[in-house]
């Protein structure tokens, strides 16, 4: 298994990561009625993010711990890709939602 630095392939995937959780999210709540919720839709997605992209302070037995999003490349998991770091995907939570329900308000949805 390697890694392989790439800040902007890596941008773009990342993006696709939170476009899914947000259409989760938002799906998920409109089951409950609660589909149009921007509010409540962002506050979630954005705490997963903190969560996933390590900016939420975490600690196991003690030691801080943070996790390091990576992209499988491949099915056999060879080839991962990786900005060099962490990840930012909670700085753009807002953007993401607000998109989001721009194209519903579009096609009235």
């Amino acid at each position: 298994m390697t890694a392989k630095v790439n800040a902007k392939e890596f941008n773009a995937l990342q993006i696709r990561l939170i476009i899914t959780l947000a259409l989760d999210i938002k799906s998920r709540l409109e089951k409950m009625g609660l589909g149009e919720d921007r509010e409540l839709i962002e506050s979630l997605l954005f705490d997963i993010s903190v969560i996933i992209d390590g900016s939420r302070e975490m600690k196991f037995n003690g030691k801080q711990i943070k996790p390091i999003l990576m992209f499988a490349e491949d099915k056999e998991y060879k080839q991962l890709i990786t900005s060099g770091g962490g990840s930012w995907m909670h700085e753009i939570c807002g953007k993401v939602v607000s998109k989001m329900f721009e194209k519903a308000d579009e096609t009235g949805e």
